[in-house]
């Protein structure tokens, strides 16, 4: 069975707990309802297209946090499989290797660059001989930490992957961002509805890949 990950779980323990508020709500608490779950404190006070409108964008976003957190995990897995089998690297190892594996051919190469950086620093600049030791031993990687890819398709594909799985990152924390606006709009709007003002919530189109949440307020 699935487990989603510890993120996952607090933020739909959150939004559980958002259900609470609406089983008796005083006109003060509408805000707070929306905090909970976007589009409930309209919804309470009749305004169902706007409420509908903030909820509709909640769910959407929630999918989208869920299911990349999801995929998050399926691509690290694939590429750390995909590194083991064609270039040697240990399922499991620290992220910061995985990226010298995806900016380096192989680890002699990535030794070398090191030693020579060392070299000119510690031994030709200042001579401290312990320190050189002590940074080539710490910044390199021998034995089972060593890789080297067979030929430039193998460690290109490993790149396409790398950065697929930088790409659902970003839609991850982006949906998380949207998840977190929406509710600060809609406790905003909650707040202004219950003292009788009026405002408008609607999506605009931000770039080619974007949209932007706006509000308008009207005295």
């Amino acid at each position: 069975m699935e487990v989603l990950s510890y993120k996952v779980q607090i933020v739909l323990m959150v939004l559980l707990l958002g259900f609470i508020p609406l089983l008796a709500l005083p006109r003060i608490a509408y805000p707070a309802a929306s905090v909970l779950l976007p589009g409930s404190g309209e919804l309470l006070m009749g305004e169902y297209t706007r409420g509908g409108t903030l909820l509709a964008i909640d769910m959407l976003s929630i999918y989208a946090f869920v299911s990349t957190d999801k995929e998050i995990e399926r691509q690290r897995d694939s590429y750390m499989s995909f590194a083991s089998a064609y270039a040697g690297v240990p399922y499991g190892m620290p992220r910061n290797h995985y990226q010298a594996v995806q900016d380096f051919v192989s680890s002699d190469y990535y030794n070398d660059i090191q030693e020579m950086m060392a070299r000119n620093y510690y031994l030709i600049y200042n001579y401290v001989p312990e320190a050189y030791l002590d940074y080539i031993e710490r910044n390199t990687y021998t034995g089972d930490e060593a890789w080297n890819w067979g030929n430039e398709a193998s460690w290109q594909e490993y790149k396409n992957m790398r950065l697929r799985h930088q790409r659902t990152k970003m839609s991850h924390n982006f949906a998380l961002g949207i998840m977190l606006l929406n509710r600060a709009v809609s406790a905003i709007d909650s707040a202004l509805l219950s003292r009788k003002l009026n405002g408008a919530v609607y999506v605009t189109p931000s770039g080619l890949e974007g949209a932007m949440l706006n509000y308008k307020i009207e005295f």
